[in-house]
């Protein structure tokens, strides 16, 4: 089986890292996405303020809030808090943990994909980079990459629980990440996990009732965390934080699509169904129109929770009032790297086209990760965003 990565790569993958992280500091970038600016300028205020400001933060402006900031944990901040204190510019930290998770998603999808075809690992290393997600999301300071870092650990950990109870350490604190960095959103975490967990796609051998406790005892955790932190909070802001969350972020999203019938929700999942396509393009198309070819049981089996994943999650989201193409990200790359996976199956030439260049030009992935990175810091004001609506 071809590597996933050579002897020498993490060191080059890390140095590429170390590079992409001083030119974000050099360049003091700062990203048009109102929601990664927002992220980037909390962090950077919190780093300076009190353990009570850190813990119950408040608008102070930004948005033109007034008052606490209820709209999530505060989990998104603290690994850019901690950079900042070691000393990286303020405004920038975030981006930095931003493309940080990116790239560790990048080697944990591109595992996966090599995992459901042995072919595919170097070439998803490449082509995942070229979808049309990753150039909308290249450089962000928000919560999706580090969302999707969440699922890719907890898959890894409930493979492992089949083999070893330790693993369920993993799986707990994947889980819990998820929770305090994007809250209810959590959902689609556990979807995709219960998801993997009855499909068994890459046919680890062990009972399934490993993982499901594995799960269980990951809730459990989860709820104690909950509270624990409810407590933090309102010593720190003399209220609880998750009855003003579930006012200000869960109420919306758990109102049905107004009373318009039942045209809001086919216009939602045909919005999630679209972007779904466009973001993962051309590997979602490639996995749609081939897996039912996937004579090879892994490969079949991967596909079936690529699909059944990004099924399931449409469904949870369509009904809510509140929708964007940010919500469906994690199933968008997991269907770009099954695709690529099906697709390297299917048409041999892709893997051999991609190891003819690698050739040519070695640690080919991590030149196109830092050339990517490169153009997105210095042309991504010049460059449009493309999308549908």
């Amino acid at each position: 089986m071809i590597p996933l990565l050579g002897r020498r790569e993490p060191a080059v993958w890390a140095g590429a890292l170390l590079v992409a992280w001083a030119l974000i500091a050099a360049t003091g970038f700062v990203s048009r996405d109102p929601d990664s600016a927002f992220y980037a300028a909390m962090a950077a205020r919190l780093a300076h303020a009190d353990p009570a400001r850190v813990i119950a933060p408040e608008w102070g402006g930004l948005w033109n809030g007034t008052g606490l900031w209820q709209e999530h944990p505060i989990g998104i901040y603290l690994v850019p808090i901690a950079l900042i204190k070691a000393g990286y510019p303020d405004a920038q930290a975030a981006y930095a943990v931003g493309i940080a998770a990116g790239l560790a998603c990048l080697l944990l999808l591109a595992r996966l994909a090599r995992a459901a075809e042995a072919s595919a690992g170097r070439s998803a290393l490449v082509l995942l980079q070229l979808v049309p997600a990753a150039f909308v999301f290249r450089v962000r300071a928000n919560q999706e990459y580090p969302m999707l870092l969440c699922l890719l650990v907890a898959l890894v950990g409930l493979d492992g629980v089949r083999r070893s109870w330790g693993w369920s350490l993993a799986v707990a604190a994947a889980l819990t990440a998820a929770l305090l960095v994007k809250g209810v959103f959590v959902a689609i975490v556990l979807l995709g996990a219960g998801v993997w967990v009855l499909v068994n796609p890459l046919r680890v051998p062990g009972s399934i009732v490993r993982p499901l406790a594995a799960l269980a005892g990951s809730l459990v955790v989860m709820a104690a965390v909950a509270f624990g932190y409810d407590q933090l909070y309102a010593q720190a802001a003399g209220t609880t934080f998750w009855a003003g969350y579930w006012r200000r972020q869960l109420g919306p999203v758990a109102d049905a699509a107004p009373d318009a019938g039942v045209l809001p929700l086919v216009y939602h999942a045909f919005f999630y169904l679209a972007h779904l396509a466009w973001l993962s393009a051309p590997w979602g198309a490639a996995l749609i129109a081939l897996a039912w070819r996937a004579h090879q049981a892994t490969l079949r089996r991967a596909a079936l929770f690529a699909l059944a994943f990004a099924g399931v999650a449409i469904v949870l989201l369509s009904p809510s009032g509140r929708f964007a193409e940010r919500y469906l990200f994690s199933p968008i790359f997991v269907m770009a790297a099954i695709g690529i996976a099906v697709a390297c199956r299917r048409w041999p030439h892709i893997p051999v086209a991609v190891a003819q260049v690698e050739r040519r030009i070695p640690f080919l992935p991590v030149l196109v990760w830092l050339v990517l990175i490169t153009g997105r810091l210095g042309l991504g004001p010049l460059l449009p965003r493309p999308r549908f609506w």
